[in-house]
Formats: C-alpha cells, structure tokens, sequence
C-alpha cells in the first residue's frame, strides 16, 4: 500500500536527517515526485497519521517526521503540529528530566535502575520508607562505581517523596581526608568543646549536627577507627552522641546516615557496628553493568561534553565499541574522563565546526593498543551516532530500542496471524508455523543482541534462576527440554525484567487467542505457568498471560516431549553457546528436543562440569544409557569422575559437529539402542570413542519384547512401567527378537544391566534370565512368575501393589475399545475400590485373571446400564438369590458404589454374571 511505502520512507529519512541543516526530503512535494503520485494524495495519507505515528512542522513546506524515530534520536514530542523547528527544540529546553523520562523518582532514573542495579534500588526504598526512621546503609563498591551519585540520589530521593523536607542538608564527609589524623576525624564529625585538644580554642559544632533534619554521607568510612566506630554505633543505635571531650551530657540529632566503603567490610569494622547496619547495597563494576548500560554511560556523558562545547558530536560505532568494550579500572568516573578529555582534546583542534566528528584515532593510546589485540568478531558493531546539546541518553541506546521494537513487532504479529486465521479460515498447522516463525525469530533476535550481556551480574542471575525452574519443571514432570531452550528462555524473561510494563503491545493479544492458545496448548501452557510460579517471587515478575504467550508458542514450536525409554543425549563443548548452538540445531532440524548442552567458557574447571553431570544424571531417566558428545579429548576422561553415580552404559564420542549431533539425535529418536548409534557414528563419522560399562550396582531393568518390532514391545513397555510405583527403582526397556537374538546385543546387555526378566510375545533365549509370555500377564496366569522375579528388587510387600497395578492397566488397554460413554480410569478407580470392597467382606483375594475379567464386565455392564440396555436373561434366575443368599447379599453390597456414582440399579441378572465370573463358572 502507498500508505505504508509512505510511512516507511519518513522512518527512514527521521533517523538520517540532519536537523541543523534540514533539506526538503520529507516535504509531500518530495514524496509525490518520489513515489509518482499526487501531491494532495500524499498530504491526504500523511495527515491521516498526524497525532499517531508522525507530527509535522509547518514550516514552508510542511515537513513530516516520524514520532517514534524522532523520539528514539531526541526527545518526547508534545504535539502533532509545531509552527517551526525552533519551537520543535525549544521544547526540550523546558522539558525537565523527570518529564523526559515520564519518571518522577530519582532513583529510578538512574542507568540501570531496572538492570543491574534493580536490587540496589529495593534495598534503598526499603531503607528510606522505613517507619519513624530510616535504616543506616552501606554502599559498597570499587573506586569510581558510583557511590558518590548513588549517596546524592538516595537524598534526591528521600526529598522527592516528603521523608526528608526540601532544604534538607546533605553533608558529605570524606573520611580519608583525615587518615592521618583520627583526632581531627573525630572533632569533624562529632564536634568538639573548648580544650578538648590543642588548638580547640571554643565550642564547635560537627558534622553530626549540621546534618540535622537531613542526610550525612561517609565516603571512605572504613577510615574510622575503633573509637570512632563505637560513638557512631551508639548514634545509629540511640541518636545521641558526644562532642569530642566531653565525658557527660549528651547531644539529639534526626539524621539519615549513608556510608560508602571500597573495602571488606567483616575485615574493617567492628561486628557491634556492622549488625546496626542492616542493608548493605552492593555498586556493581561498569563491567558488570552490561553494554546497554555501559552504553547509556557514554551516551550520558557525550551530551555532557555536547552540552559543555555547545556543538553537536558525531560519535562514530567503532568509539562506542571500543569504550563499551574497554576495562575500565577506575570504573564510571575513569570512564567520564576519558570522554570529556577526548571531546576537549577534538575541540582545541578545530573550534569551528559545528558538528565535531569523534573517531577512533582520536582514542587514548591505550584504548586503541587493546582493540588491535582484540578478536574483532567478538566486538558488537554500534551505528554511529549524532548527539546535540538536546539529546536525550535514553532515546538514543541502540540495544535497549531494538529489544523494545522486536517486543512489540511480535504481538503486532501474533494479533494480525490470529485474525487472519481466525477470518479467513486456513488450516491451524499453517497458523502455527507462522506464530512459531514469529516467536522463534523474536527470540534469536533476543539472544544475538544481549550476547554481551552474558557475563553481567543481572544475567547471570536470570540463567540460573531459569536453570533451577528448568531443573524442577523437568523433573517433576518428566518432559525434557535442551540445547538453546534455556537461553531463549533467560533472554525473554532477562527482557520482562529490565521492561516492566514498558509497553503495552502485549494488549494487542485478544483474550479469544490467549483462550485458544489455552484450550489447544495445555502442556505448554502448563509448563510455562509451573516455571512462573518458581521465578514470580525469584526475580520479582509480575507477568500477564499475555506476556506467556511467545513462551507457550516457543514450547509448542519445540514439540517437548517425555523422553521415557531411549538414550540421553548430551553436547558439551567449550565457549560461549557453542554446545547450545549445536543443540539448537540439531534440536530443530529434527523438530524434537533430543539433546541437553553444556556450553563451557575456556576458564570452567572440569569439577563444575562434573558437578553438572552428576545433576543432569540425578534428575533425569537414564535408563536407556546416556550419549556424551564433546569437542575434544580433555572431555573423554569425565567418565572417571562419573563413574561412582552411574549405574547405566555411557558413550563418550569425540569431534562433535552439527552433522553428527544430527545423525545421533536421528537415532535416538527412533530408540536405538546405546550400542548400535555408536556402531553407526564410527562408521560414518571420523572419531573417536568410549563406551563404558558399570562395574558394579547395575541398573535393575524388565525387558520387553515382541517378533515384529519394537511397535508392541513399546506398547508392553508402557503398561508395565506404568503399573512399577515411582519409589521402586525397576526400569523397563523395550527391543525387538532380532536385536536380542544377536549375541553382541544380548552379552552388552548382561554387561549392562541386572536383567529380572523379559515379558513378551516370543522367548529370546537370554541366559539366565526369566521369561513370561505376555499371554500369561494378560489372561492374569503370570502371578507366581512375577513374584519370583520381581522379589531381588521389590520389597514382598509391595510386589502385590505392582501385580495389581498390572491387572489394572492390562484391563484399561482392553476395555479401552470397548467403552463409548463412559471415562476409562473413572469407570477403572470404581471398580477397583469395588473388587477391595468384595476382598475386604469374604477375606479371600481375587485371582488376577478373576480381576481382569471382572474389570472389563462391570465397565461394559455399567454402561450398559446408562443406556438402558441390561442383560435381563440369567439361566434359573429364580434359583440364584434363593441358593446363593448371602454371596449375592455381598456382591451387591461391593458393588454398591457403581450404582451410587452413575444413579444406576444393578439388575439381579447382571448380578448372575458378576457371581460366575468370581466362582470361575
């Protein structure tokens, strides 16, 4: 549409213009000549969008620019309309950085107040709202961290919010100005009267009380030595204190104390002292900050020095990137130096321009030495920017707008798909794909642009709170997750977390899609509120469904799944996602999750490797053995420090590379066995290998099998395990005859496993181990078999539970077919509170072949009854209930609760059935 092509050239030309030298571009008589249509049609389309996404100046001609594009170079608009470019700036003049922000609180103004510095900010208003009085708090931090600012802002603070009245006082006290001298520390902060020293000529007031009604800030206050630490903590303790030689009497003062230390704080102050200082705020290093903080840092400070010279600075990427990237030793006031020394140094060589070009040769010799070193693939490429006397820090942080822009892109997105499917009718697979083509796209785009945060403490703090959920939302319900899941994860959530209610693109979503996303995603669904019960208090969200929305589509796209019953699969390898890019991969070329990463920085010691192994290893079914593929041989000998936890084979496969992972994962996820994938990795792939058996404690395993593929062997698999209780620690695997016939198959597994025995459709022969034809579990004839089998590993008296588990499900799968009506495991909990009811009156247990039957006549006979379809015809009726008096007296009262739940009444006739069934007639 015009429409659109229009809107996106004034995008474009807003981000580019220069507004000191502004051309006629982004005229409608440009744009008419541009576009090949008429300049009133141009006028009509523009005017239409005025007050939303785009003001003009009325200026000769007219000049159109694009609210957001302008907003996220300069400054807020105010109106749609401005009579010149002059009002347009003036604007900004009067515009204080509260209303620039649309923030009224100090603190939350500062960079990185909803970053690195979120818990900072918490602990300060808890300090400053606390009642009658405020706590006492530590600021802690290295030299330049930015304690100095953060002592004025919890003033500004404490001010902006009544707790402290405006004209409060605000004295700082530099105590390592007085290192030399304890006295003089003393007198300055506490007072002094006549004679109390030499030179002490009067009565002098300290610190203390000019503070009165307001604020002291103790910069380097570990300088105070013992005496002075004990008068001060019976101030913090009492307010009250004592002017320097004075040994009675003493002095009141309301004064809200901060302190600023670099040093440890258990090594330089007295205990007494420490625990009267409850919160303790720690500044984090600029390195710590993250790059979009580090990069609103310069911002900041470039608009300074624009502000300063008067002249707009045009600061190109390679600046930015080099002072992101620097180290810093003396933090954010090393950091403001240098800038402020290179943009004085550009100006006393050209006074003339009015736009000052920053460049990298312009930088200290030390900064461009390090970038010469650098690995340059590893340096984020900024854009250049233009930063005038008016710009605003935080419009112009590309990382922080290009997050925001794919956030609300993406529910544009998902609302349009959701229409289009739900107007035009396609098919819901096509509008799955392009939802998770959305949410996936969103999410690489996440992670590419907050890969330079990866080492921050905020993120690092995200990842491992998204770890631990991951953790218990596959353990407690057996679904696996992998590769790049937990990063595309901790990128979303890292996003809510530093954009709380920022936008509210999310309202785009229509409660219809959020419905329908619910009713048709329920595991996802599930899945993604389990996770946010776990980090709603952790990191302090507070997300909407709508929020959920990407992360129930993503879990969607990724098609999680259990992984019962088949190999493990794990990538580790060294470097920054490197496993997790494999992983990811693999993962979605197989549209299935098979594999777990591990990506480890080159400084990871290998005891934090294993430490993560013997998690992985104590959290998941690995049953099936678990496959290890790595990218160098330093990581074969992990086996050894595995090996007091495993009890299953483990292959460890060396020169990991996409193409295997892929090969692997292809293999796993048609469940073939440990032995056979490496048998096939070797043959096809040049590497190199271990595969380890467990030399003592084996696992203890059923085997399951059948002629004709593994199909039914699965099926019987799934019944079995399902009828073992969880706290009993029997695994069940399936194979086919062939694979068992094969002698290398069948000794592995000897080798491997502490085969009970093998239920199936044909005897394979394995020596030594028992074999029960499933006809025999089936018709309920196996009951002495499986006791003898089961006893090694199953207490006596829990061997009957898993019998009856047995019964129960091998009923369920043939009853299944047979029901219309009625709820299977309802109908199935019934009955079987019935068959204990009838043991429990006659003292006599049921035989399970009895219970089987039974299982499935009293389902069928159940409903039956609901439609109104009775068996009515028993041979000698009449003589039944006469001869059989008191049984047909207790199978009626057994069964009762049949009767009860579906308001139904057993006919004598069915009772006839039921009594032939237990006395086998």
């Amino acid at each position: 549409m015009l429409k659109d092509k229009l809107l996106s050239y004034i995008k474009e030309k807003t981000r580019e213009i220069d507004f000191q030298a502004v051309d006629n571009s982004c005229t409608a008589d440009a744009m008419s000549g541009i576009f090949g249509v008429k300049r009133n049609t141009v006028s009509h389309y523009l005017n239409q969008e005025l007050g939303k996404s785009l003001f003009k100046v009325n200026t000769r001609p007219v000049l159109f620019f694009s609210v957001k594009e302008f907003e996220q170079r300069f400054f807020p608009v105010e109106k749609s309309v401005y009579v010149s470019l002059d009002e347009l700036f003036e604007q900004k003049k009067t515009q204080n950085q509260d209303q620039v922000r649309g923030e009224k609180d100090p603190l939350d103004r500062m960079i990185g107040a909803r970053g690195s510095l979120k818990k900072a900010v918490e602990q300060i208003k808890t300090s400053v709202f606390y009642p009658n009085t405020s706590l006492p708090i530590f600021l802690h931090g290295d030299t330049g961290a930015g304690k100095s600012y953060m002592a004025r802002q919890i003033y500004e603070f404490s001010v902006c919010h009544k707790v402290l009245p405006e004209g409060a006082p605000f004295i700082t006290l530099n105590c390592a100005q007085y290192a030399n001298n304890v006295e003089l520390l003393s007198s300055s902060l506490f007072g002094y009267v006549k004679g109390a020293f030499t030179g002490a000529y009067g009565t002098t007031k300290g610190l203390l009380e000019a503070a009165d009604g307001g604020m002291l800030f103790l910069d380097e206050v570990h300088r105070l030595n013992n005496e002075s630490q004990e008068k001060l903590f019976i101030f913090l303790d009492q307010g009250i204190f004592r002017r320097m030689g004075e040994n009675e009497g003493w002095h009141k003062a309301d004064v809200r104390i901060v302190m600023a230390t670099t040093e440890d704080l258990d090594s330089n102050f007295l205990d007494t002292f420490l625990r009267r200082v409850p919160i303790v705020v720690e500044i984090p290093d600029l390195t710590e900050r993250g790059i979009r903080e580090r990069l609103q840092f310069i911002y900041q400070f470039f608009i300074r020095e624009s502000q300063v010279l008067d002249r707009s600075l045009a600061v190109s990427g390679n600046v930015l990137d080099a002072l992101a990237g620097h180290m810093f030793k003396g933090n954010v006031g090393e950091l403001q130096n240098t800038i402020k020394y290179l943009c004085a140094t550009i100006y006393a060589k050209d006074q003339e321009r009015d736009v000052i070009p920053v460049r990298l040769a312009d930088l200290p010799d030390e900064i461009l030495s390090e970038i010469a070193q650098s690995d340059e693939s590893k340096i984020k490429k900024s854009q250049e920017v233009l930063i005038t006397p008016v710009s605003a820090a935080e419009t112009i942080s590309p990382a922080e707008t290009e997050e925001s822009r794919y956030y609300q892109e993406l529910f544009e997105k998902l609302s349009s798909i959701y229409e289009e499917f739900q107007s035009q009718g396609y098919e819901a697979e096509q509008f799955e794909k392009r939802c998770f083509h959305a949410v996936n796209d969103m999410l690489d785009r996440l992670i590419y642009q907050q890969s330079s945060e990866s080492d921050t403490m905020m993120m690092r703090y995200v990842i491992s709170s998204v770890h631990e959920a991951f953790r218990y939302v596959e353990y407690s319900t057996n679904v696996r997750f992998g590769g790049n899941v937990l990063h595309a994860a901790a990128a979303y959530f890292f996003y809510l977390n530093s954009h709380p209610s920022e936008y509210e693109s999310e309202k785009k979503i229509s409660e219809e899609f959020l419905t329908y996303a619910a009713g048709h995603y329920k595991q996802e669904t599930h899945l993604v509120k389990r996770m946010m019960e776990l980090l709603s208090a952790k990191m302090d969200l507070n997300v909407t469904e709508a929020e959920l929305l990407p992360l129930v589509l993503y879990f969607k796209s990724l098609n999680v799944r259990s992984a019962e019953n088949r190999t493990r699969a794990v990538i580790l390898a060294h470097g920054y996602a490197t496993a997790s890019s494999i992983a990811n991969v693999a993962n979605r070329l197989l549209e299935e999750v098979i594999f777990e990463a591990v990506d480890m920085p080159i400084d990871k010691k290998m005891e934090d490797i294993v430490r993560w192994m013997k998690e992985y290893i104590e959290f998941h079914d690995i049953s099936s053995g678990i496959l290890l593929l790595v990218d160098t041989g330093s990581l074969m000998d992990i086996y050894e420090e595995l090996s007091d936890v495993l009890r299953v084979p483990a292959a460890i496969v060396n020169n990991i590379s996409t193409q295997m992972a892929v090969n692997a994962g292809q293999m796993v996820k048609q469940r073939y066995h440990l032995e056979d994938i490496i048998s096939r990795l070797e043959k096809y792939n040049q590497t190199e290998y271990q595969l380890i058996y467990p030399k003592v404690d084996k696992q203890k395993v059923l085997l399951t099998c059948c002629l004709t593929g593994t199909g039914t062997a699965e099926q019987i698999r799934g019944l079995i395990d399902d009828s073992i209780p969880d706290d009993i620690d029997i695994s069940v695997i399936s194979y086919d005859y062939d694979q068992l016939n094969n002698q290398s198959t069948a000794d592995a597994l000897l080798d491997s496993y502490d085969i009970l025995g093998v239920i199936g459709t044909v005897n394979p022969q394995l020596s030594g181990v028992e074999f029960i034809p499933l006809e025999e579990v089936v018709s309920g004839a196996a009951d002495r078999k499986m006791e003898k089998i089961l006893a090694p590993a199953v207490p006596e008296g829990r061997i009957g539970e898993i019998n009856d588990h047995l019964v129960r499900n091998f009923s369920v799968r043939q009853l299944i077919g047979s029901l219309t009506i009625l709820d299977t495991d309802k109908i199935m909990n019934h009955i079987e509170e019935c068959l204990k009811k009838y043991e429990v009156m006659t003292g006599q247990p049921l035989a399970n072949s009895t219970k089987i039957n039974l299982f499935i006549h009293v389902g069928c006979l159940a409903e039956r009854l609901i439609r109104r379809s009775p068996i009515e015809d028993y041979p000698c009726l009449s003589d039944l209930e006469e001869q059989h008096t008191e049984e047909i007296a207790k199978i009626r009262s057994a069964f009762s609760g049949i009767e009860d739940t579906y308001s139904v009444k057993i006919p004598l006739s069915e009772i006839g059935y039921i009594y032939d069934i237990i006395n086998g007639i």
